[in-house]
Formats: structure tokens, sequence, C-alpha cells
């Protein structure tokens, strides 16, 4: 049966990299499935996601083609209804989200489970002020975000304050954990 695994975390803790690495660990393996998000910001190096400009998404948006929508840092985001629902024949189905869209997925699907990505403050700090992105005040109400509690059905909270080596491999055992499938190496 399909299990919907979302990986939430503040902004900078290291999500898409734990991702990005799972996805090469288990290299043309047709399980897991890893979707990827519509946003309305291009991709940097980090991510892989599909840019689509506002009025596209909007429009997307508006023919019933996301499972579930969010806006975040200005930016529009959304998870394509099709692949999630096209996959269904497969064991695992990963996506990164917000965790204000877990209640989206935990309505439509009977077997999901959200990995929260935490890292501690001061190592998230310098994440946030390496990236560049934001100003001080924006890192500091994305500091404060973190800090609230992710509300889910089956909650695993993953820390990635360690090695990203090290990480992506523990990640990587807490996917296998979640099914007897995922037996397909590179």
């Amino acid at each position: 049966m399909m299990r919907i695994v979302l990986v939430v975390g503040p902004s900078g803790s290291g999500k898409d990299s734990l991702l990005r690495g799972a996805r090469n660990y288990f290299g043309d393996c047709t399980n897991p499935v890893f979707v990827r998000r519509y946003i309305t910001r291009p991709p940097d190096g980090s991510e892989d996601n599909y840019f689509i400009d506002p009025i596209g998404f909007t429009l997307l948006k508006r023919a019933n083609f996301f499972i579930s929508t969010w806006q975040a840092h200005g930016n529009l985001y959304g998870i394509p209804a099709h692949v999630v629902d096209g996959s269904s024949e497969h064991e695992l189905i990963l996506l990164s989200i917000s965790r204000s869209a877990i209640a989206d997925f935990e309505q439509r699907y009977e077997k999901v489970t959200t990995i929260e990505v935490a890292v501690r403050e001061e190592l998230l700090l310098e994440r946030l002020k390496k990236r560049g992105r934001e100003k001080n005040v924006e890192i500091q109400r994305r500091l404060m975000r973190a800090k609230q509690p992710v509300v889910a059905r089956e909650l695993i909270t993953f820390d990635n304050s360690s090695n990203l080596n090290r990480s992506i491999v523990a990640f990587i055992e807490v996917l296998q954990n979640l099914t007897s499938k995922l037996v397909c190496a590179p």
C-alpha cells in the first residue's frame, strides 16, 4: 500500500539536500517516487522544482491541478495531484512541503508519515546567513517559526545537525524502515 512521506522543516534545515542524497542513492529505482514542487521562484542549486510564473500557477490551481498549495515568503508552492495519485502502485511517495499543508494530505490519504527535519538553532542561523536569500529580520522570523511544533498524525523528527553525508545515510535508513520494499540500491 502506498505511503505518502511528507518532509517538512524550516528553510535551511537541509530538506532538499537530504532528498537529493536519497534520490542519488536510489538511482533509477522506481521506488520511492520523488515528487517535484511547482514554485513561483526559480530553483537555486540545491532544489529540484518546477519554476512557474504566478499567472500560470493561478491557472493550474483553478484547474485543480494541485493536491495542495501554500504561500511562503512571497512565493506560491504547489504539489501536482496527477503525480501523487498516479503513483499509487509505488510503496513510498516523497515530497517536501510546508507544515501548513500536512492536513491536505492526511485528509486525502490513509498512510501519511511526516518527517520533520530539524537542526540546532545556531546551525540553522548559520545556514540561513550563508545562503544569503533573506535579511536579518526575515531570518529571525524563520527562526521563530522553526520553534513552532509540527502537528501530524504520524511524526518522525530527524536531526540534521550532523555531517551531511552521515545525515543522508541516516535519512535513507529512516525511509527504508518505513517499508519493506526499498531494496533497490544504485
